[in-house]
């Protein structure tokens, strides 16, 4: 098996499944197994994750209670269990990927145990957003004290089921106040083995609207469907990679020009003090030239 993918779901959201899956089902990696593990789930969304298991054989459910924080133990407890994949991936019910994600993961595993791919936004506006994280493959960057924004969200990231079993705890509980994502990625990051990739390929629709539990289910539903039909249209995923690309290198150009301003700004202040130093001084010598038994002072 090349892929375990691991879809954490909860409450009413069964209907974005067929879109969140969907996505994962038309990979083109597809020697996948697909791991729903519910967190307290409704009757609705049950039923519709059974048609989704019945329609394709790749998808399994594991259904539990509804837990205290996210249901964190019980995806430690089905890796360890049932998981046979080389590498996992993560994708939120909420997002989408491009058909290209796992394949991607596949290539930046070959000799890593971690792994994302490029992280951007699709803002409410539609259009795409960079956050410029820590460079996760540098000492700096994977350390406690990074500087800086960093966090990669889950359906961004995938490590392999070697690594994870060789962790501490794994999922585990995660303290209030802190997203389950960072406090499972810090767990990889703090060991010194584990070897760290990312690719700059785009490969993730992630739709953060808000702070939990944000948009309602209908919401992100009526969002799913209109970026599922976009990505269905034939070229539509590799103009869309075009799109996000072109979109860096105009941020990346932005953020250039607007540090090489700054540096400019800085060098100008500081340059300053001495050119008000040396406008005195040639006042003084010109004073000079024409007096020269005037003393000039210092």
């Amino acid at each position: 098996m090349s892929a375990t993918v691991v879809v954490p779901t909860t409450g009413d959201r069964g209907p974005l499944l067929r879109h969140s899956i969907g996505s994962v089902l038309n990979q083109t990696v597809a020697d996948v197994e697909v791991f729903v593990i519910a967190d307290g789930i409704t009757d609705e969304t049950r039923a519709q994750i059974t048609e989704l298991i019945e329609a394709d054989a790749r998808v399994r459910l594991f259904e539990f209670p509804k837990h205290e924080s996210r249901g964190e133990p019980n995806r430690h407890r089905v890796l360890s269990e049932h998981a046979t994949g080389r590498f996992v991936a993560y994708i939120c019910d909420r997002d989408l990927w491009l058909p290209n994600h796992l394949h991607e993961l596949d290539l930046a595993l070959a000799d890593a145990d971690f792994a994302h791919t490029l992280r951007f936004r699709v803002g409410e506006d539609d259009r795409f957003h960079f956050t410029h994280i820590a460079d996760l493959r540098t000492p700096m960057g994977r350390a406690a004290t990074r500087p800086g924004p960093w966090l990669v969200p889950l359906s961004f990231v995938g490590h392999t089921l070697d690594a994870y079993r060789r962790l501490p705890w794994g999922w585990r509980t995660t303290p209030p106040g802190v997203p389950t994502d960072r406090y499972m990625w810090e767990q990889f990051l703090a060991e010194p083995w584990v070897r760290v990739a990312s690719t700059p390929t785009p490969t993730v629709l992630w739709f953060k609207r808000g702070d939990h539990p944000g948009l309602s289910t209908p919401c992100r539903l009526q969002l799913l469907e209109e970026w599922s039909e976009r990505l269905s249209a034939d070229g539509e995923p590799d103009a869309l990679m075009r799109e996000v690309l072109d979109g860096l290198w105009t941020d990346w150009s932005r953020l250039s020009a607007e540090t090489l301003e700054a540096k400019s700004h800085r060098l100008r202040a500081r340059l300053h003090p001495i050119r008000v130093r040396a406008a005195a001084l040639k006042g003084r010598l010109r004073q000079q030239i024409r007096s020269p038994n005037t003393p000039t002072g210092r």
